[in-house]
């Protein structure tokens, strides 16, 4: 079985790097699957033999040749427990980190107060002086609508006289 080159990796022209593309791995991979030594694989490619082999080994270790996880301490908050907690904060911003923890409880694991700001940070929240207006409450926004309802007809005097104040920004 032949192994064609990608048109498209010409190695006479293409600048050295450090990595060689996964195209090329993956054709690399495909030669060696057919049954091609590493030589022969070597030199159709032009990479060094020793690159072959490495490619090789890890192809058979992990069943891919993409680049893996590097090595480091693995972060205590998972992209759910940090969706959890950004949910929390958007549906009550003057929570705290404490009463977050507490909420979380046994799902947050051992993390600390720090790490929960540390992920709000990430998320975009930081902690701000709260507003000198409070909040709109649900009974607010009721009675302005039954207001506004009810005065639905009245004539252009009297919406002349109506004193436009908010309690509170929008």
């Amino acid at each position: 079985m032949a192994v064609v080159v990608n048109p498209g990796l010409d190695r006479s022209v293409m600048a050295k790097t450090k990595e060689l593309t996964e195209d090329l791995w993956l054709c690399i991979v495909a030669a060696h699957k057919s049954g091609k030594g590493y030589k022969t694989i070597s030199k159709c490619f032009e990479v060094p033999v020793a690159t072959v082999q490495s490619i090789i080994k890890k192809y058979k270790t992990f069943r891919t040749v993409k680049n893996l996880r590097g090595c480091g301490r693995k972060p205590k908050v998972t992209p759910v427990l940090a969706r959890r907690i950004v949910r929390e904060v958007k549906k009550n911003p003057r929570i705290t980190t404490k009463a977050i923890l507490m909420n979380l409880g046994s799902a947050g694991g051992n993390i600390s107060r720090q790490t929960v700001q540390r992920t709000l940070h990430t998320a975009g929240f930081h902690g701000r002086r709260p507003r000198r207006t409070p909040i709109l409450q649900i009974s607010h926004t009721k009675a302005r609508l039954a207001f506004a309802n009810a005065h639905l007809v009245k004539e252009e005097d009297f919406w002349s006289s109506v004193l436009w104040s908010d309690e509170t920004k929008m």
